[in-house]
């Protein structure tokens, strides 16, 4: 019979816990972001990277190539938002 208490352990099972376990760890050099606005910046790219997961049908694995393009897809979004107001001459 099967144990049913034990977890998958591997974050390539993509479940919502795992994925969330994996959106609260330190990051890989293990230091903490230096200033709001990085928290900022990391929170917009966790949520961005949960509506791209939801939007493909909540699959397995992928968190990596989900978070990878939220960040992509942000910083498109914020250089275009910045280079606004700007002056060419700078």
């Amino acid at each position: 019979m099967p144990d049913r208490k034990k977890r998958n352990e591997d974050p390539v099972e993509g479940s919502r816990e795992t994925i969330e376990r994996e959106l609260d760890r330190p990051n890989q050099t293990g230091t903490e972001p230096s200033d709001k606005s990085t928290d900022e910046k990391q929170e917009r790219i966790r949520r961005r990277a949960y509506e791209i997961w939801e939007r493909e049908g909540r699959p397995d694995g992928g968190h990596e190539r989900h978070w990878h393009e939220a960040e992509k897809q942000l910083d498109e979004e914020e250089g275009r938002t910045s280079g606004h107001g700007e002056s060419a001459g700078r």
